[in-house]
């Protein structure tokens, strides 16, 4: 723990990370596909890490009101038709990874859940995508975002990636870690074809 927190300190302190903690290698569970680009702070435990995003823009659309599945099945139907050419350009766009949901507990009366579903923009179209042609897709800016994030593997569903999150919100609570849990993230790496070296994640951003 106390290299950890020596990383964690340098890179609030520097803007940067010691070079040692840094990684450029294209992640194993990304396929081949692009995926955005992060450099390894450190390792807290086995499964969990402290990663620094670069910026990069993804393709959103939000839902409300709807459980987890539903939400991911309705919207990347609508991220789908984007990348098959629901765009100004009509064009084909290369599918990506991962398919990334934030999470957003509801507040108030009713309580529901707010899902953000995102695909990330393929790197050749980063500074130019193709705008949607459907009021319900978005292009979706993200700045440079330190995340803690935890990996597991397997299918998953809402329920596993509640308790992920909240066993992620434990571990940085114990090692006196800052964190903004108003919301969270889960990011899906594998199609519903693929049986074995499934990769799941959920990301709750660093402060």
């Amino acid at each position: 723990m106390a290299g950890a927190l020596c990383a964690i300190l340098t890179l609030l302190a520097l803007g940067k990370a010691p070079e040692q903690c840094l990684t450029r290698t294209a992640p194993w569970f990304c396929h081949d596909l692009d995926c955005p680009h992060y450099e390894l702070v450190t390792n807290i435990e086995d499964d969990v890490e402290l990663r620094a995003y670069d910026a990069g823009t993804w393709v959103s659309t939000n839902l409300t009101g709807m459980d987890y599945d539903e939400a991911i099945r309705t919207g990347f139907m609508r991220l789908y038709s984007y990348i098959s050419g629901a765009n100004q350009e009509r064009r084909r766009i290369e599918m990506t990874a991962p398919v990334r949901v934030e999470m957003t507990p509801g507040a108030g009366p009713f309580c529901e859940d707010h899902f953000r579903v995102s695909f990330y923009v393929p790197n050749a179209l980063q500074d130019d995508p193709p705008l949607p042609l459907s009021k319900d897709v978005f292009m979706d800016p993200s700045p440079a975002t330190s995340y803690y994030v935890i990996s597991y593997g397997g299918r998953t569903n809402e329920k596993e990636i509640l308790d992920k999150a909240a066993d992620l919100a434990q571990l940085l609570d114990d090692a006196g870690l800052s964190y903004d849990f108003t919301s969270f993230f889960h990011a899906g790496y594998d199609s519903p074809f693929r049986l074995f070296n499934r990769h799941n994640e959920v990301w709750i951003k660093a402060l």
